[in-house]
C-alpha cells in the first residue's frame, strides 16, 4: 500500500514537472504585458511594434515610410502598413535564460495588397513584417551573456558595437525563420510607442532644425526625417543601385572624438581614419549576416559642433567609394556669430 502511494505521489511530481516546464518554468506572460516590443534596425522610418495581454494575446503595429515613392496623386510619398493581433504560448524552458514561444494564431486588420490615397499620401497595406503564424520564436531574458546570442541575433538586439554590454539589458524574443528580434522595452504609463521620425519635405527638415545636407546629382527616391527628441536630421536616397542613410545632429565633442549616430548596429572591421571635407572621421565595414555588407562612415565638424554619419547597404563594398559619397553630402555650416 505504502508502495503504491508512493508510486503515486513520484508520478504526480513528475506530471507537475512536465506541465511546469511546458509553461515556461515560472516565466507568465504578466512578465512580458508591460513592455512595448520593438523589431527595427535602428535607422531608417521602419519597425514593428507590439505588446502582450497577460493571457498571451498581442496586438501590434508594422509601417515603412517611402518618401521616394511618390507621384503626382501622393507626392507625400508612400506608407506600408498593417495592425495585427494575435494568440502566443510557452512551449517550453530551454535553458536559465530562455524560453520558447509559438505564434498560435496571427490575424492582420487589412487584407495585404489594399490601399489608398490620403493627405497626399498613399497608404499600401502589407503582411505584418517579423512575424508569422506557426512560428516558434526564442524568448531571452535579461541578464543573458551576448556569448549566447548569435551574430544575427546581436544585430537585432543592437549589441553589435565596442559599447555593447557584456549581458542583455532587455527582453529580446527572436525568430530566426523570418530573421527578426524584437527588444522589450519598460515604457510606462503607454499602450503603444509612435515614430520618432517625422517624414518632412527637404525645406520642412532645414526650418525645423536648421540642419541640412547636399543630396549627390545622381541620387534618387529622396526622403527627409527628423527626430526632435534627439536632435537629429537624416536624408534616405539611392544611388547606382544601394541605400544610403545620412544623418547629422549637433554634438559637444572633443579634438578627435566622435559620436556614432548611425543607428547601425555592427561589429565594424577595417576601420580606418579618414577627411570629409576638413573634418577628421572614420570609416568600417561590416557583413550583414547574409550576402550584403554595410559601409559606415564617422565625421565631426568643430566649427559649428555637428556630428555626420552616412551608411550604405551594398552588394559590392569594393565597388563604392563611401568617402566620396560622403564629400557629396556634406554641407559645411558656418559657426553661429
Amino acid at each position: 500500500m505504502k508502495k503504491s502511494i508512493a508510486l503515486v505521489l513520484a508520478l504526480a511530481l513528475m506530471l507537475f514537472a512536465v506541465c511546469a516546464h511546458g509553461e515556461g518554468g515560472a516565466l507568465s506572460f504578466d512578465t512580458l504585458a508591460g513592455l512595448e516590443w520593438s523589431f527595427s534596425s535602428g535607422a531608417g522610418a521602419w519597425s514593428t511594434d507590439m505588446r502582450f495581454a497577460p493571457d498571451g494575446s498581442f496586438s501590434g503595429e508594422y509601417h515603412d515610410g517611402e518618401m521616394g515613392e511618390a507621384d503626382e496623386a501622393y507626392p507625400g510619398g508612400t506608407v506600408y502598413f498593417n495592425s495585427f493581433t494575435g494568440q502566443m504560448s510557452i512551449v517550453g524552458q530551454v535553458d536559465d535564460n530562455t524560453w520558447r514561444l509559438r505564434v498560435d494564431s496571427l490575424t492582420a486588420e487589412v487584407a495585404a495588397g489594399e490601399e489608398y490615397i490620403d493627405d497626399e499620401f498613399r497608404f499600401v497595406a502589407v503582411d505584418p513584417y517579423g512575424i508569422s503564424e506557426g512560428d516558434e520564436m526564442l524568448l531571452f531574458m535579461p541578464g543573458t551573456p551576448v556569448d549566447a546570442l548569435t551574430e544575427d541575433m546581436r544585430i537585432w538586439a543592437h549589441l553589435m558595437g565596442e559599447d555593447a554590454p557584456d549581458a542583455l539589458n532587455d527582453w529580446f524574443l527572436y525568430s530566426e525563420k523570418n530573421d527578426s528580434g524584437f527588444v522589450g522595452y519598460a515604457v510606462p504609463d503607454m499602450t503603444g510607442m509612435a515614430n520618432p521620425w517625422e517624414p518632412m519635405t527637404e525645406a520642412e527638415l532645414a526650418q525645423a532644425s536648421g540642419l541640412s545636407f547636399n543630396l549627390p546629382e545622381d541620387a534618387t527616391d529622396a526622403a527627409w526625417f527628423w527626430m526632435e527628441g534627439d536632435g537629429i536630421a537624416e536624408l534616405q536616397f539611392k544611388l547606382d543601385g544601394d541605400e544610403y542613410c545620412a544623418r547629422v545632429k549637433p554634438a559637444a565633442l572633443s579634438e578627435g572624438e566622435l559620436e556614432d549616430i548611425s543607428g547601425m548596429y555592427f561589429q565594424w572591421d577595417h576601420e580606418e581614419e579618414i577627411t570629409v571635407g576638413h573634418c577628421r572621421g572614420s570609416i568600417g565595414i561590416a557583413q550583414t549576416g547574409s550576402e550584403d555588407w554595410v559601409e559606415r562612415c564617422l565625421w565631426y565638424d568643430i566649427a559649428p559642433g555637428l556630428m555626420y554619419s552616412l551608411s550604405v547597404y551594398t552588394t559590392d563594398p569594393d565597388g563604392l567609394d563611401l568617402t566620396a559619397v560622403a564629400e557629396l553630402v556634406y554641407a559645411p555650416m558656418q559657426q553661429d556669430a
